[in-house]
This record gives C-alpha cells, sequence and structure tokens, in this order.
C-alpha cells in the first residue's frame, strides 16, 4: 500500500534554522517538522502489508508500505503477548505522513533536516532468510526526504537470542557531508490509557534509558514487572549522547497529560539538536558530528535482546559488549561512607576516573566474582561524572550524586522547617501552617506574597502534601532524636492551623466532624470561605494530619520529660476520629469514594493505630476502623491492579495496596505490588534515576519526587516479611532499589549541591528535573535551580518515609561479598561488627544470620557486634534525650530460647523469651549518655 507524500521541491536544500523555524511553526520543536499528509492531516489508512522475522524470541513486522516497525514481541511471552511498540491500529493519531514509527530515523546533514518517513518514493523493503532491509535510495521528491546519500537499514535475526539492527550511510553527493544529528525516535507502545490499569500494566510498555556514550542502553519492561524486558544495547563503537523529548504542544507526537510523555528520541550525534533545544532539554555529554568524504560510508549498530530477570539485565549488557555496573551503597553517596562500584565487560576493565574538579577519588580494590572493585570517595557534595574505560577505548558515563551524610541533612532541614517555614503571626487563617519555601526568591510562599502560576489555593493554602507533610516529617523525626523546640512548633501548628482552621468544621449540633478543609482559602474568620475552599473531599488530606496526630502520641509516650500541648491519649483520639472521619467522608462528585477504594499517601500507618488503640482499651473504636479497613482491602485488592490514583500510571498506591494486603494474607497482591514497584524504579547508573520511581507518564518527569522514599519503605518492609525468590526476585535485586531510593530521596535537602545562598541552606526541593530546560505547561512558572525544583512542594512526604525506612542492611551481596548498606561491617571473631551511618541509627538487619533485625526506641546505637548464630548481641547506646531514659530493644527472628540482658558489664538484670519470631526488653531507666548492652544465652 503506498502512502501519499508532501511533495518540495526536488533538491532544495533548507537550513537548519529554517527547519527549526517550520518545526515551530508546525508545533514541532525539534522532535520533526511538524508535516501532514497532502490531504491536510489526515491519517493514512492502516497498513497490513508487513515482512515479519520470527524466531524463538522475536516476532518483528517491518511495514513494507513506511519501513516501520508495527510489531516487537517475544513469542514466549504467551501470558501477555504484549507488542512494544505502537502502529497505526493502536495509535492511529502518529499514522502521518512525517510519521515517527520505530525505524524512522531524524537526520541534520549539511544544516538540512532529512527524515525517513519523507522520503517515500526512494524507499523499498526487502526481505532474504532472517534479513529484512528497508534501503532509501536516490532523491526523494519531498524537500526534507533522504537526498545526497544512501541510507540503509537492515534488522537481522541473529540466532534466536538477538535481533542486530544495522544503520548504514554512504555519501553519493560526489561532494564533503557533514552529519550533524542523527537521531532514532523510540515511539514505543507507551500511552497510557487510564481508564484500562489491566492494559496499562499489561500491555503498554515502560522505558528505563542510560546515554553514557559506549555504555549506554535502554530497557523496556511492563509495569507490572513481569519479564521478558526488551533490552537495545549499541553495538561496535556505536553510542548515545543525547536523549530529546517531543514536550506539550510540540506538534502530533508532543506531551500529552496524563497520557503520553511525549515522543523519546536518542540520537547518536547531536551537534546541531543540542544548540537548538538548549533552554528546553540539556545535555550532559558532549555533542557530535561525522564527517563523510564522497563515497565514504559509516555504520551504526544496535542489537535487541530480551532478559529474563534483573541479574539477566546484567549478563545480557555484559554479553552486548557494554559495561555493567554496579554501585552500592546506589549513586547517591553521603561524604561519609563509600561508594563501592563493580564494573565488567568484555576485553576488561582499563581504568575508572573520576570527574576533574568534583572531588572525587578512586581506589582499585582488585576483583570478585568477575568484576574489578573500586571504591569512590567523593570530596564535595553536587553530581560528579565518574568514567569507566573499556576495551577498544570505549567510554562509559556513571553519574554520581554526593551529599553531606544524612544525618545532618536531617537535622538541617528538621530545624529549616521550624525557623523558616512555618507562618507565624499572620493574623490569617493559615497562621502555624508550614507553607513553601522558594529558594529562588529566598523567602516563605503565603498567600499573600504569591509570585503567581500555578493553583494558588493547593500551592499557598497550606494543605495536602506541600503544607500537611512537614509536620509528618517533624514529628518522625522526633520520634528518632526528640527536641523541645521542634515538638512545640508541631503543637503550634497542629493548634492554630489544623485544630483552629483546617479541622474547625462542626455539625449541626456543634460537634466537631473531623472532616479537613481543602486548605487556607484567601478568607479568615468562621464564615463558609469559598466552596472550593471550605470543601472537604480531598481525602489525600487525612493520613497527613492523623500520622502527625499519631506521632505526637508516640513522643509524648515515648518521651515523658517532654513537653506537649496534649495528652498522649487525646493525641490518639485525634487520630482515630481524622481517620474515622476519612473513611465516612461522603461522595462528592471529585474522586468518588477515594478513601475507601483508592490508595492514599500514608496509610501504611492505618494497622499501627489500630493496634495504639487496642494497647489503650479504646476497643470499640478500634473494631470500627478495623471494620473500615478490611472493607477497603476488599475493595482494593479485588481489582487486578489496585493502583490508579490521580494519573494514569501512579506509584502512590503501591504504599497502601502492600499494607492491606499484607494484613490479610494476600501473597499473590504482596507479589504483584513488589513487581511493579521495582519495574517502576531505575536501575541504571544515573543517580537522578537509580531507586527513583517512574510515575505518571515515564522517566522524564519527577525525578526522585516523594515517592521514590516512600516507596522504599514498602519494599524494604516486603524484603524483611517475605522470601524474595517467591517472586522470582533475590534480595540482592530488591535491597539494590530500595536503598538506591532511600539515598536517593536525601539529594533534594540543600547543602550548597542546590544552591549556594545561605539562606537556603536546610531547604529542600521538590524535586530533580532530568530532561532540563524551562518548564511549561502547568509547571511554566516553577523556577528551577540547577535542574532543581526550587519551590519545596511535596518533599518532606519522602523524607517522612525515608525515615521510616532508615536501616542498616547486613548482606552477603551475590558480586562483592559481605556488605553492609547505611554502614560499615566486618566479620571478627564470628561476630559482625557494625557501625551505622544510615542517618537514624535506630534499626538494623543481619540478612546472612537469619534475616535477624533489630529496632530501638527511645535511644540510638552507635555499634553493634552481632555473633553469627545469634547468641551473643551487643549494642552500644547512645541516649538522645536529657537525663534517663529506658530504651526497648525489638528483636525479629532471634533463635526461640531465654536470654540474658546486661548493662554496662554488670551482671544480668533481667531475662526475656523469644518464640523464634519476636521478642522485646525494656531497658529501665538508664543514666548517662551512653550505656552497653548485651543480650546473650
Amino acid at each position: 500500500m503506498s502512502r501519499s507524500t508532501d511533495n518540495g521541491a526536488a533538491g532544495t536544500s533548507v537550513s537548519r534554522r529554517d527547519i527549526l523555524r517550520l518545526g515551530a511553526a508546525a508545533g514541532m520543536g525539534a522532535l520533526g517538522l511538524g508535516l501532514t499528509t497532502a490531504t491536510g492531516g489526515t491519517a493514512v489508512a492502516a497498513d497490513t502489508g508487513l515482512e515479519v522475522l520470527t524466531s524463538e524470541n522475536f516476532n518483528v513486522g517491518i511495514s513494507r508500505a513506511t519501513g516501520g516497525i508495527y510489531q516487537f514481541s517475544n513469542p514466549t511471552d504467551t501470558a501477555y503477548l504484549t507488542n512494544y511498540v505502537l502502529n497505526p491500529q493502536l495509535r492511529p493519531g502518529f499514522d502521518i505522513n512525517d510519521s515517527r514509527w520505530f525505524g524512522d530515523i531524524v537526520l541534520t546533514v549539511n544544516d538540512a533536516a532529512r527524515v525517513t518517513s519523507l522520503s517515500d518514493d526512494i524507499r523499498t523493503v526487502t526481505r532474504s532468510g532472517d534479513e529484512v532491509k528497508v534501503v532509501y535510495s536516490g532523491t526523494a521528491a519531498n524537500t526534507y526526504g533522504i537526498r545526497g546519500f544512501d541510507l540503509t537499514l537492515s534488522y537481522k535475526l541473529s540466532g534466536a537470542s538477538a535481533l542486530d539492527w544495522t544503520i548504514t550511510l554512504t555519501n553519493t553527493s560526489g561532494t564533503q557531508l557533514e552529519v550533524q544529528d542523527l537521531g532514532i525516535p523510540m515511539l514505543m507502545n507507551s500511552w497510557w490509557d487510564g481508564g484500562n490499569q489491566t492494559g496499562i500494566y499489561e500491555q503498554n510498555v515502560a522505558r528505563h534509558s542510560f546515554v553514557a556514550k559506549h555504555g549506554s542502553y535502554v530497557y523496556w519492561q511492563r509495569p507490572n514487572g513481569v519479564g521478558p524486558y526488551l533490552v537495545m544495547v549499541p553495538q561496535d563503537g556505536t553510542s548515545l549522547e543525547f536523549r530529546d523529548k517531543a514536550r506539550t504542544a510540540e506538534g502530533p507526537f508532543g506531551e500529552v497529560d496524563p497520557s503520553w510523555e511525549g515522543l523519546i528520541q536518542f540520537n547518536v550525534h547531536s551537534k546541531t539538536l543540542q544548540t537548538a533545544r538548549a533552554g528546553k532539554i540539556g545535555g550532559y555529554l558532549p555533542a557530535t558530528s561525522v564527517t563523510l568524504a564522497a563515497g565514504a560510508s559509516q555504520s551504526y549498530r544496535f542489537t535487541f535482546r530480551w532478559a529474563r530477570s534483573y541479574p539477566d539485565l546484567r549478563d545480557v549488557l555484559y554479553d552486548a559488549g557494554v559495561v555493567d555496573a554496579v554501585s552500592l551503597p546506589g549513586m547517591t553517596i553521603p561524604q561519609d561512607q563509600t561508594a563501592t562500584l563493580a564494573v565488567r565487560a568484555k576485553g576488561g576493565i582499563q581504568s575508572v576516573v573520576g570527574e576533574d574538579g568534583k572531588g572525587v577519588t578512586v581506589t582499585a580494590r582488585g576483583s570478585a566474582n568477575g568484576y574489578a572493585l573500586y571504591t569512590l570517595s567523593f570530596a564535595q557534595p553536587g553530581p560528579a561524572n565518574v568514567v569507566v574505560r573499556h576495551a577498544g577505548g570505549r567510554e562509559s558515563v556513571l553519574q554520581y550524586n554526593s551529599i553531606k551524610p544524612i544525618e545532618q541533612l536531617i537535622d538541617a532541614h528538621a530545624q529549616f522547617l521550624v525557623d523558616h517555614q512555618q507562618a507565624r503571626n499572620t493574623g490569617h487563617g493559615y497562621e502555624g501552617a508550614f507553607l513553601q519555601w522558594d529558594m529562588s526568591r529566598q523567602y516563605l510562599i503565603t498567600w499573600h506574597n504569591y509570585p503567581g502560576g500555578g493553583w494558588k489555593q493547593w500551592m499557598a493554602g497550606g494543605s495536602d502534601d506541600l503544607g500537611l507533610s512537614p509536620a509528618v516529617f517533624l514529628t518522625e523525626k522526633n520520634l528518632q532524636k526528640p527536641s523541645q523546640a521542634q515538638i512545640t512548633a508541631v503543637d503550634y501548628y497542629l493548634t492554630h492551623f489544623i485544630w483552629g482552621y483546617l479541622q474547625s468544621q462542626t455539625d449541626s449540633s456543634g460537634n466537631r466532624t473531623y472532616r479537613v478543609y481543602h486548605w487556607y482559602d484567601g478568607t479568615d474568620g468562621a464564615g463558609p470561605g469559598t466552596a472550593d475552599g471550605k470543601a472537604t473531599w480531598r481525602v489525600m488530606n487525612y493520613p497527613h494530619v492523623w500520622n502527625t496526630y499519631f506521632n505526637m502520641y508516640r513522643i509524648a509516650k515515648t518521651y515523658p520529660a517532654i513537653t506537649t500541648a496534649l495528652t498522649a491519649d487525646q493525641y490518639l483520639m485525634r487520630a482515630y476520629n481524622t481517620m474515622r472521619a476519612y473513611f465516612l467522608h461522603p461522595n462528592v462528585g471529585t474522586l468518588d469514594d477515594a478513601s475507601r477504594t483508592m490508595g492514599s499517601m500514608g496509610e501504611s500507618t492505618m494497622p499501627d493505630i489500630v493496634a495504639a488503640l487496642r494497647t489503650e482499651k479504646h476497643t470499640t473504636q478500634a473494631d470500627e476502623l478495623d471494620g473500615y479497613i478490611k472493607a477497603k482491602a476488599g475493595a482494593m485488592l479485588s481489582r487486578p491492579y489496585p493502583f490508579a490514583s490521580e494519573m494514569s500510571i501512579d506509584t502512590t498506591a503501591f504504599e497502601t495496596t502492600y499494607t492491606l494486603a499484607k494484613r490479610y494474607g494476600n501473597d499473590a497482591m504482596v507479589k504483584k505490588t513488589t513487581l511493579a514497584s521495582l519495574a517502576a524504579r531505575g536501575t541504571q547508573p544515573l543517580w537522578y534515576y537509580y531507586g527513583s520511581d517512574n510515575r505518571h507518564m515515564g522517566e522524564s518527569w519527577w525525578n526522585l519526587g516523594y515517592e521514590t522514599q516512600l516507596g522504599a519503605w514498602q519494599q524494604q518492609d516486603y524484603l524483611l516479611n517475605y522470601s524474595p525468590s517467591a517472586a522470582g526476585l533475590d534480595t540482592d535485586t530488591v535491597l539494590r532499589s530500595t536503598y538506591g531510593a532511600y539515598l536517593g530521596g536525601w539529594a533534594n535537602i540543600n547543602s550548597g549541591q542546590i544552591s549556594s545562598a545561605a539562606a537556603n541552606i536546610g531547604a529542600a526541593s521538590w524535586q530533580y528535573q532530568s530532561e532540563k530546560g524551562a518548564g511549561e505547561g502547568t509547571w511554566s512558572f516553577m523556577p528551577l535551580i540547577n535542574n532543581w525544583w526550587a519551590w519545596s512542594g511535596e518533599a518532606d512526604l519522602g523524607f517522612w518515609g525515608g525515615l521510616r525506612t532508615a536501616c542498616v542492611h547486613v548482606v552477603d551481596d551475590g558480586i562483592v561479598g559481605l556488605y553492609a548498606y547505611g554502614g560499615t561491617v566486618s566479620l571478627t571473631d564470628g561476630a559482625y561488627v557494625i557501625t551505622p551511618k544510615d542517618g537514624v541509627r535506630k534499626r538494623l538487619a543481619v540478612h546472612p544470620a537469619q534475616k535477624f533485625a533489630l529496632e530501638l526506641v527511645a535511644a540510638r546505637y552507635t555499634r553493634a557486634q552481632i555473633a553469627t548464630g545469634l547468641g551473643d548481641i551487643r549494642l552500644w547506646l547512645e541516649n538522645v534525650t536529657s537525663g534517663s531514659y529506658s530504651p526497648t530493644i525489638s528483636l525479629r527472628n532471634l533463635p526461640s530460647g531465654t536470654y540474658k540482658v546486661s548493662v554496662d558489664g554488670a551482671a544480668a538484670s533481667a531475662t526475656f523469651t523469644s518464640d523464634g519470631k519476636s521478642a522485646s526488653v525494656r531497658l529501665q531507666n538508664l543514666s548517662g549518655t551512653t550505656a552497653s548492652v548485651r543480650i546473650y544465652r
């Protein structure tokens, strides 16, 4: 079937400047010309004629009419038979004359744009055995078609395991040609239909890319995390240097919120493109071009393979000839820790070199399990590249980020919230609220000094994740390390803003309803305000409020010397009433029944609050909440993919789904949630992707947002309570993802790497924008500083998740051996000797010792010594308050039996019994700043 063409004057050369002007006029920016069919934009008819390459693992269909790949699937994928690419049947709106099907090529040659999609008249598609060739030879009639060179695309099966793709340019012009840009659009099956969650998780694919010169690779997987994954790797010296993205309103392939991230294009050369996209999309690597003499040819080669699992993905990369890199504890490295980098590549590793001027020290450590090992240390905060050189002079560029020690970041940010982000003496309804800090202007954003842009009620109203999560973080921090001034600030917030404003609604009898208004809406006093501002449908607000009350209950119980405005029981009952109001919320047309059927951030504490009510003898209230929770579990767990929220693909419901599935013994949903959570997180050695979740529309959105650390909590809980092998996973894979996420989120706290201004030290950024460039559309008002969002936004919700996740994990890693995530470890005289550096120093898990774990309340530890057989456990404790303290030590997977407890070397002062699953001991009235505790048989 032939395609219509939009013919221009044959032989006319159009400069890159002209093509950008034409593209801008058509709304396509640099990713396409915005040209339509001859009939003015009508979609080209669906093409049914395909040349098909089939093997045991590949089913690839190439259109005879367009040269595009319309089918890319794995015949062994019998459960889903997912097509990894889009085609005219799946997305008719993309079937235009200037198409961007997988297999189209976009070039700039001698300042003229050239595209395969507008070269129909010189295209031939032929097949010979296991090879299909798409050849463009001659001079296309269209102004922007191929001319002056021949272009051959070869797709060839390489046995059953690989498909090789070769792109060859041959200069036929009789004179020298400079190929300034060579781009590969990747029109994958990633249009999210929010109304079809099963389709999203089983038929769509999500991208994880690593643009790093010769070490580049891209893999796509279903959002449900079930293999196989499609992997694309450059071959024979081919490299990737730039990733472009069609942004909002940039033509037919531009971003469409909330369904489409925008067309992604990977560039082998980008000399002109990077300049053209400056201010829109930023580059991380130098731009290149290639010059072809008359008659000369240049080939670029890629291979496609399938990976069955995450470990298999690493093997695929190695077998394909690129660097397989594993970095522990992640790609964001605190300055009081080092990174252990394990790398391997065919032909061996030649060198590992840190970026000049960034204070990176690289120390070779020999080899283990086929990997070359290096220790990396970072002397200054901020991003820093590490270049791995391997066979043939190839390079792979890893991107790290160095942060201050986590404990320093936590303390600095907590105090910053109290000193700079709480509204005081305002005379307005937002009195006491924690509001957003703007690092670009170095001031607190309030209703009355709002700089403009966005939705003011949400941005400046002091509620939702932006305004309610700072107190949740503060209270969680004060559970670990109390500060009277910080706790008093939280009480001020609860008294004035929450109780005095957001929860001030009463019923006809004058009783509090415990409903939470949206946010401050610009009105003061007891009047109804605007219907929008004083409405209560925003159910996502409620967990933040009840978690603040609940943490204040725990603070009052744990630290009786701390002064609080209410008693512990009063805080607990406010938490109960707030959760009750959440579930009794009326249907109001927006997010109907969301509290009963949709996951909200922070719901993981629901079982804990019910347990606390039972402990405090509030049995009726506990039973009531239990009923609501069980009903919600029934509604959510009955759906195959209960993750939808306000976005087409949303990771915020993982926490709730996991909590409910675990509570009610739904192991299948526990597995499904964990696989989906891991699939949403990057594994590439880039600090802004590694562990960061891909939500909404793809990896160019919202890097290191709050779900990065919030989701780390549920992954860690899974690791401690389930066997990863039951989900086809392994401890190393889950822990690398989890700890990478835990560390990555702390990069959003400014210690000078975001803004050097003294007024901003301790402030937080909402998230990092990896695509760089100015904002647009909904977020065009958001200022950027070094590509971090300048407003604090929802960051504190992530930090709350981080505090709940903080733990030292001792593992026998399959590559590097004995290792401690978040600390140091040595095996001495039959015992693990551990020094914590996780920032909280409250939790410890020793996976080789029967997954033994411990947690401290009312104290921290500075050192631990754990006998391999768990018969002798020693902890060196630190008092976190003044005066005496009574810490509790909870222990999991301690072998059954009776244990003795001694303090500071004295005779045993207590005994307790472990049932093999859990046990705890409380040490009464310890004095001084430190104590050593021994638990032994």
